[in-house]
């Protein structure tokens, strides 16, 4: 105690309470305060007593709590648990909280206050944590709902057994229901699409008995909203074994499924002519195979391709090469059933799935629709251009079932429609697999005989009509078998279909050609020109004209002793602008060009127009049946005329009797071969016909082939 003016007061009491008392005189200046403030504050007395409690705080309020303060202490009236912070000398800032009530002498003067006060620090500071808890709590519940907002993710939870299901406001509105509606999971599962309330089902039963989490990405059912997705995600609370609760979230994907759907669709289709391509095709007919194999009902796999599309590229462009391939995409689909899958496997191949596995097929019926399909023109007429394409197919189960095996078969039924130039469509057949084999084989062996040296000209000599004299000669390869003697062309005429075979074989003849012309240049033989014959494979490849002229050089030979012999069916189905360069620059070095076939192939004037080439071959068609065809021979008439008219050497093939030769003659042909003069020879008994003397050739030319 520091004066008696509390004796009022219990001492005792006030030792052991939690609050102590204080007096103020009339201009309000402490007077009292009971020993339990040093007890409870730590604070001196000394700091307090004698000054007013304005002069002891050093804090500054808030103004309109001070001034509330002061009026009611200026009105003398009670007052009740003001709070207020004290800073004490040590910096310390302490809560107090003080009630107190104005004291009058018997005169009614008032002398002061009288009242109770304790320490608040720790109640405020846990108030001011609580307060800052509180803000932090309501921040997080804002930034959460917003995030759930933007995001489109809603939270959810089950406890098992319970009918409702517990959802975030945003749930709701992902699902277009009133937030807060009371929702059974039989509820929230109605706005899933029919699959996938059952995948949904399907995972809360697993999740349930298996404890385990489920990740599903599923279809809404929201006719009034259009299509959408959301994906769910649920885990299970697990208590003493049982699973007790599932809880997880609930986000709408739809954006995202969209995005990942028309990735997909970009993923599985041809930009070009907006059909499906090579995976969507083969992804589609797995599925098929899979029902067909389930189901034992058919389908039908046919590829096609458009004949003669490399020739519209080489010679209108790839933009009208794109212009093809979009009007035979678009003619097709426009004609196609709904039970047809059409697809551009790359380039200018097309496939077609027809069936679905699930139902039968009409096997007749959809062979004429498909007939009918890919017999179409197609035209683009700003660029003079029509083509149409063939197709071979193959059917399951009867063609197989392997989709692997059925697209072979039906590349195979393909590749035979497109040697019959009368055929669209053909359907495969098993002898077309075993001739398939055959020319496997036949292409293996044919490596290993090119390796081995096996593969050398025969030479078939060219006369002169009016003399019968050899003026060439025309060099055909043939095979030395070692078990089935001499093979002519015609028997490995597969390799001829294949480019690096034929470029291989076109090397080594060239060289074998050259060395046996050398030799018999050097033996002093006179043996005209040499022909070779080239496939379209062998004159596209970049540098042949200047990899034949160097092996002229090499072997030092003239390039006129040199014919490179083609076809015109051959240039017709080829890159023709690239092939006349080759040619152009063999021409201007010297080495005779001959247009072999001559009459077989379509549009024959324009290609006398733009192939450079100096020989004109008759085809043996027309000498076969001139003598009994009137046609035939005026057809023979006129071509004779034209070479002459364009200066261009006309020679007349496959010759075999007197009055042919006698009638080419009268016509006016120069030149001629075939069997009636000379058959194809091997390089001795060429060199007999020359009267070329064996010991006159260099000693590795003598006694060879």
């Amino acid at each position: 105690m520091i004066d008696t003016k509390g004796s009022y007061l219990v001492d005792d009491y006030l030792e052991v309470a939690d609050f102590w008392a204080w007096e103020t005189d009339e201009n309000l200046v402490l007077t009292y305060l009971s020993s339990g403030f040093t007890a409870l504050t730590g604070l001196p007395f000394d700091e307090f007593l004698g000054r007013s409690r304005s002069q002891i705080n050093k804090r500054d309020l808030d103004h309109d709590i001070w001034r509330k303060h002061h009026e009611t202490l200026m009105r003398r009236q009670p007052f009740r648990r003001f709070r207020y912070p004290l800073e004490a000398s040590s910096g310390e800032i302490r809560w107090f909280e003080s009630s107190g009530i104005p004291h009058f002498d018997a005169e009614g003067q008032f002398v002061g206050y009288r009242g109770v006060a304790r320490d608040v620090t720790e109640h405020v500071r846990d108030r001011a944590r609580l307060t800052a808890s509180n803000r932090e709590t309501k921040l997080q519940q804002t930034l959460l709902a917003h995030i759930e907002r933007v995001s489109r993710i809603g939270a959810w939870r089950w406890t098992y057994g319970e009918p409702h299901i517990s959802m975030s406001d945003e749930i709701y509105r992902i699902l277009g229901v009133t937030p807060g509606m009371p929702t059974t999971r039989d509820d929230a599962t109605r706005s899933f699409a029919p699959r996938s309330r059952g995948a949904f089902d399907a995972a809360v039963t697993r999740a349930i008995r298996e404890q385990v989490s489920f990740d599903l990405t599923l279809e809404l059912d929201t006719p009034h909203r259009g299509r959408r997705w959301a994906r769910v995600i649920g885990l299970p609370e697990v208590v003493d074994g049982r699973t007790t609760r599932l809880f997880g979230t609930f986000q709408d994907v739809t954006e995202q499924r969209e995005q990942e759907l028309e990735m997909r669709r970009l993923a599985m289709t041809d930009a070009l002519t907006d059909t499906a391509n090579r995976a969507a095709f083969n992804e589609r007919l797995e599925r098929v195979a899979a029902r067909s194999a389930e189901t034992g009902h058919g389908f039908m796999l046919c590829v096609a391709d458009l004949n003669r599309f490399k020739q519209v590229n080489d010679q209108h462009g790839h933009d009208v090469g794109d212009q093809v391939l979009v009007r035979f995409a678009s003619q097709f689909k426009a004609d196609m059933p709904e039970n047809w899958f059409f697809a551009r496997m790359g380039g200018d191949e097309f496939a077609v799935l027809i069936g679905d596995g699930e139902a039968a097929i009409d096997l007749d019926d959809e062979t004429a629709r498909l007939k009918a399909a890919i017999e179409r023109d197609i035209r683009v007429d700003a660029a003079g251009v029509a083509v149409h394409a063939t197709g071979g197919f193959a059917v399951a189960p009867a063609d197989g079932t392997d989709t692997q095996a059925l697209m072979r078969r039906a590349d195979l039924a393909l590749y035979d429609a497109k040697n019959d130039a009368d055929c669209h469509l053909r359907r495969f057949e098993f002898v077309m697999e075993q001739c398939f084999e055959r020319r496997v084989l036949v292409m293996q062996s044919f490596r290993e005989a090119l390796d081995l040296g096996q593969i050398v000209p025969h030479y078939q000599p060219v006369v002169e009509l009016a003399t019968g004299q050899a003026t060439g000669m025309e060099a055909l390869a043939r095979w030395q078998h070692p078990e089935r003697g001499v093979l002519t062309a015609a028997q490995f005429a597969d390799v001829f279909d294949d480019a690096r075979m034929s470029i291989d074989l076109s090397r080594v003849m060239l060289e074998r050609v050259c060395e046996d012309m050398a030799a018999w240049d050097r033996a002093g033989g006179k043996f005209g020109r040499v022909g070779i014959n080239v496939t379209a494979a062998v004159l596209e490849q970049p540098g042949f004209a200047l990899r034949v002229i160097e092996t002229l050089g090499r072997h030092r030979l003239r390039p006129e002793n040199l014919v490179i012999e083609i076809t015109e069916t051959m240039v017709i189905n080829s890159a023709a602008a690239a092939i006349t360069e080759q040619l152009q620059n063999l021409l201007e070095a010297g080495v005779q060009i001959a247009l072999d076939d001559f009459g077989t192939g379509f549009s024959s004037l324009t290609h006398l127009k733009s192939l450079p080439f100096n020989i004109l071959k008759i085809d043996k068609t027309f000498v076969d049946d001139m003598l009994r065809s009137a046609a035939d021979q005026s057809i023979v008439r006129s071509l004779i005329g034209l070479g002459r008219d364009l200066g261009y050497t006309t020679v007349a093939e496959g010759i075999e009797h007197w009055a042919e030769a006698q009638m080419l003659r009268r016509l006016g042909c120069e030149r001629g071969q075939g069997y009636l003069f000379h058959k194809p020879m091997p390089r001795q008994d060429i060199e007999r016909l020359l009267g070329i003397q064996p010991e006159a050739l260099p000693k590795a030319a003598a006694g060879g082939s």
